[in-house]
């Protein structure tokens, strides 16, 4: 029923919606300095997605998590956005971020690099993506909770000697109603803005191996699908054409993008879209959504499982692998994907 109702709902708010922060702000674009892991040039990081469920199964999966990280190792994690269902607090005094993130996660005891998702940025219900004081909430957070790294909504962050992370936000350029700042809506001054430092950000990176964090993916078979596509919905502005644009500047420039949206597991090698660029997605943390939208070749793919990515970087070598949890909370590593530099 909301798909039906979603686009003269989208075209009765884009009309009535009052700018109510004025224009889009500048986009500040941040750099954080992650503290050097024990071995510069060799990082090891756990990547989640879609989490924030505060069920079972997030907690399964976080001990999963701690599982691996205290078996083969980690220096720092990821969140790729939906820490909060239905909805993300407004407040960065919420106690939602104790309870959905800093009791759960605290313990691995190291770092996060975390970017916003829909669920995080709703306004009239859960998931719309239209409304950014959630993600400034989050921003906000980040200086109460050293644990949680976001200095801002879009930040790059270098880490040892061979990786560095460039986290967008893509919620606005996929909202399922018209953002609440009419300067943020795909095609708009932020827009613009963001794409202009993503593409700035890359081209000024000495690191070997380049990622892109962003809640969206650009390519999934799951429920939701490839960016420009998103749920089959007639409107640019919900389909994610936005998204597949902004992404595009990263074709041939960074190694992967990393996302999470589809509550699924999948890899995908360089496309004849994004040549050049991988495509990885982690949205399993919390919960599974079995739902299938396309047959794009995958080098993995888990629809139907909870679970998470753990990445091995070093100056020759980039390792992803995509592990399952089960019900019992016993971890299977189902597929590795490993790319080369000499």
């Amino acid at each position: 029923m909301r798909s039906l109702l979603l686009p003269s709902l989208t075209a009765l708010l884009a009309a009535c919606a009052p700018a109510v922060t004025g224009p889009a702000s500048p986009l500040r674009g941040g750099v954080v300095a992650i503290l050097t892991p024990a071995t510069p040039d060799h990082v090891r990081v756990v990547v989640m997605g879609d989490q924030g469920t505060g069920t079972q199964v997030q907690r399964r999966v976080a001990a999963a998590m701690r599982e691996v990280c205290g078996r083969d190792g980690c220096d720092l994690g990821v969140g790729l956005g939906d820490s909060f269902y239905p909805a993300g607090p407004k407040d960065a005094a919420s106690p939602l971020f104790r309870e959905r993130f800093a009791d759960v996660y605290g313990p691995l005891g190291f770092p996060f690099l975390m970017v916003a998702g829909n669920h995080d940025e709703s306004w009239v219900w859960g998931g719309d993506g239209a409304d950014a004081r959630g993600a400034e909430a989050q921003v906000a957070y980040a200086r109460l909770n050293p644990q949680w790294v976001m200095p801002a909504r879009t930040y790059r962050a270098p880490v040892g000697d061979p990786l560095e992370f460039f986290a967008v936000d893509t919620s606005p350029l996929a909202a399922y109603l018209p953002s609440r700042r009419v300067g943020e809506r795909p095609g708009g001054s932020w827009d613009a803005a963001q794409r202009a430092w993503l593409a700035g950000a890359l081209a000024s990176s000495q690191a070997r191996w380049r990622l892109v964090l962003g809640h969206h993916p650009l390519f999934s078979n799951g429920k939701h699908g490839d960016a420009g596509h998103y749920d089959r919905l007639p409107l640019a502005g919900q389909r994610g054409d936005a998204v597949r644009a902004l992404y595009g500047v990263a074709c041939g420039k960074a190694d992967g993008i990393l996302s999470g949206h589809d509550h699924a597991l999948q890899g995908f090698a360089p496309q004849p879209e994004c040549p050049g660029t991988w495509q990885w997605v982690s949205g399993a943390a919390g919960k599974v959504e079995p739902g299938r939208s396309g047959s794009r070749p995958a080098t993995f793919e888990v629809l139907d499982q909870p679970g998470f990515l753990w990445l091995d970087v070093t100056r020759e070598t980039l390792t992803v692998r995509a592990f399952t949890v089960g019900e019992d909370g016993a971890v299977r590593e189902v597929h590795t994907d490993t790319m080369h530099k000499p």
